[in-house]
């Protein structure tokens, strides 16, 4: 009877080790699936490279490859190389999303990381959350990014609601409140909006006019007109580069020469600069733009320094600039979560290790509020106008 029970114990124990084994088996090759091998981390990214907004993703991929690649030059994190696969989605939420599918089923990404645009995210929230993978430094501020809680995305710029509250501010303390809204017609349009009214109903106003365009095309004058026919003291602009400075001399042309005009972070300081600097030395006067990230000139911070030295080494032909910057910032981030998880590691790991690092804000000087109910690393606005050719912070 003994020996009975005893082929029974002895049975059951090899049952449970095999089972024990394959359970480690499949952990290894459901992590080995999502992007982790001995030698490798691979994350992807969809961004516009060409197109209406091809400067900043091409800026934001480039800031952070200049880190990537100089860690990957130094041995990479234990052992293993960041590889970054990027898709040029040319800021069109349909090819975002084929993108995205690209990334997770075929190429196996363990993150995504280094999106660009509001549009662009909003179609793929449903996929973040159903294969339940990590979303890492988005260009956009949308507030749909962060509340509700979203518990795979992980922001590191400011929202775009504290940006218009910002600017907003700014103009009702220096007795502006005659305030327009003109928007890209999509999901940004509407985020930024949003934050506007939010802001102007905190001093008890609302916007005077509304102007709609469509995204990747010029305003229409008409739309124009009928802002201008309000005569606001001041306009909040939401879109790319092109269109926005294109509105800002037809909307001078029409007579708002005292008008002040601003537009969120994301339309790419540099690019919208030259922008409006083809199109006369007058027209850049009463431009402003929120900044969320430090400026790349800064000489004093050090993250702007090491950006600087690393972006001259491996895009010798590019200029700093504040897009490149911010996917520097990025970068910095990712790649001191992923030393802080050690060699073991996985997304859930990830998430809890960037959800702890309030105590890191990759030597930019700005405070770290990141905590597990609040996914945003950084909440620091600032507001730049022209000068000389380029934008430079006032406040």
């Amino acid at each position: 009877m003994r020996f009975i029970k005893s082929k029974y114990i002895s049975a059951a124990c090899i049952l449970l080790l095999i089972i024990s084994c394959n359970e480690k088996k499949e952990i290894y090759l459901t992590r080995t699936k999502t992007g982790i091998s001995k030698t490798e981390i691979i994350i992807g990214s969809s961004a516009a490279l060409t197109g209406h907004a091809s400067f900043l993703g091409t800026q934001l991929v480039q800031g952070s490859l200049s880190l990537i690649r100089e860690i990957n030059g130094r041995g990479g994190i234990f052992g293993r190389k960041i590889r970054l696969i990027s898709y040029d989605d040319g800021y069109e939420p349909v090819r975002t999303v084929t993108n995205t599918r690209r990334l997770i089923e075929r190429d196996r990404v363990f993150i995504l990381f280094d999106y660009v645009g509001t549009p662009t995210a909003k179609m793929i929230i449903q996929i973040i959350n159903r294969e339940k993978i990590p979303v890492v430094g988005l260009f956009t501020g949308a507030e749909f990014l962060r509340n509700p809680h979203q518990p795979y995305i992980l922001n590191i710029r400011a929202s775009y609601f504290k940006e218009v509250e910002t600017i907003i501010d700014y103009w009702v303390g220096r007795g502006r409140r005659k305030i327009s809204v003109f928007m890209q017609n999509d999901a940004f349009g509407a985020a930024v909006l949003s934050g506007t009214e939010i802001a102007l109903a905190r001093h008890k106003l609302e916007p005077v006019s509304i102007g709609y365009f469509t995204r990747g095309k010029l305003p229409d004058k008409n739309v124009v007109r009928k802002i201008a026919m309000k005569k606001p003291e001041a306009i909040v602009m939401v879109g790319t580069y092109t269109p926005l400075a294109d509105f800002v001399k037809m909307a001078k042309d029409m007579g708002l020469t005292e008008t002040e005009f601003h537009t969120v972070s994301f339309v790419g300081s540099e690019a919208f600069a030259r922008e409006l600097l083809k199109k006369g030395s007058d027209i850049k006067r009463n431009v402003y733009v929120t900044q969320v990230v430090p400026s790349p000139d800064d000489l004093q911070n050090s993250a702007a320094i090491e950006f600087r030295e690393l972006y001259k080494k491996y895009y010798p032909e590019e200029k700093p600039n504040y897009v490149a910057f911010e996917g520097f910032i990025n970068a910095k981030i990712l790649i001191e979560a992923l030393r802080r998880c050690g060699r073991d590691l996985f997304r859930e790991k990830l998430i809890t290790v960037i959800e702890s690092m309030s105590d890191y804000n990759a030597d930019t000087g700005l405070l770290s509020d990141i905590a597990p109910n609040n996914h945003s690393f950084f909440d620091n606005v600032k507001i730049s106008t022209i000068k000389n050719h380029s934008f430079q912070v006032i406040q």
